[in-house]
């Protein structure tokens, strides 16, 4: 009974231990830089997510948390640009080479991340934004003012609550979803991935929502106001929203596969696209 118990003991006293190397073996460093309006930051991290947020003041707070000795972060400043770099030191067997970034800047800052696995999400800006990232899942929010570029092969992209933006979004695969997402201009371009889109599209915008296969979903409120032209070429379009007829159409619409038509004043222009994928509008 006796051996028993030490045994137990030297078992909890080791794990005790390996538990106390694995949070030594995490590294948090911490960077703070005063900046002007309209600073650049730019974030670059081969394996991990990178969140961004807005908040009052003119310092950059970038606080990075590593895993393994076998990568550094290099952080510094030019003037009223910041960067901020994952280094790989070599890759030993084993090696974790994730490093998590959180960014807290001004809102009038331009972020530039590229982060290939991701994933990456920004809100409370009204600078530019431009986010890339290979599979890495995309996620902005509560921005205004704002360019906002969005790029990834297969990961999925969202949207919300996005006002007087321009919008770009790009991707190979990968879905889009827009909430409340409006400004002057706002285009999607996918090959595979769906495009969703719940909203209003604002006013006096051009919209523009574009992919060859996967299937394009808008639902609108009975008040938006839009000039929407719908065609696939070797797919369908299904209309379930009030539209009044163009009196002067500029191409003349084939049933079941394209539709053009207006609502109230037409104030944005909204032009959905696709060659093989199904096009379905409705009444929200």
């Amino acid at each position: 009974m006796h051996s028993m118990s030490s045994a137990v003991k030297w078992t909890l006293v080791g794990a005790g231990l390996l538990g106390i190397a694995a949070i030594a073996a995490d590294n948090r460093k911490e960077f703070r830089y005063t900046v002007g309006p309209g600073a650049s930051v730019t974030v670059t991290n081969e394996s991990g997510p990178v969140e961004v947020k807005g908040f009052s003041g003119r310092q950059v707070v970038i606080v990075a948390t590593s895993h393994s000795d076998s990568v550094e972060v290099d952080c510094g400043q030019k003037g009223n640009r910041i960067q901020a770099v994952t280094h790989l030191l070599g890759r030993p067997e084993g090696s974790n080479d994730r490093v998590e970034y959180q960014l807290l800047v001004p809102p009038d800052a331009s972020v530039i991340v590229r982060a290939p696995s991701g994933p990456i999400t920004a809100e409370k800006m009204r600078g530019d934004l431009t986010l890339e990232g290979d599979a890495a899942a995309i996620d902005v929010h509560d921005v205004r003012d704002a360019h906002v570029h969005v790029r990834t092969i297969s990961g999925p992209i969202s949207l919300g609550s996005i006002s007087n933006g321009h919008v770009e979004i790009t991707s190979l695969s990968g879905n889009v979803q827009l909430y409340a997402v409006s400004g002057p201009k706002v285009s999607v371009n996918t090959a595979k991935g769906a495009i969703l889109y719940n909203g209003d599209f604002g006013e006096a915008g051009d919209y523009m929502l574009v992919n060859h296969s996967g299937n394009i979903d808008v639902t609108l409120p009975a008040y938006a106001s839009v000039d929407l032209t719908a065609r696939s070429i070797a797919g369908s379009v299904e209309n379930d929203f009030p539209l009044q007829q163009n009196p002067h159409p500029t191409f003349v619409p084939s049933p079941g596969r394209s539709f053009t038509g207006t609502s109230n004043s037409g104030a944005s222009s909204v032009q959905l696209r696709s060659f093989s994928g199904k096009i379905r509008v409705k009444k929200r």
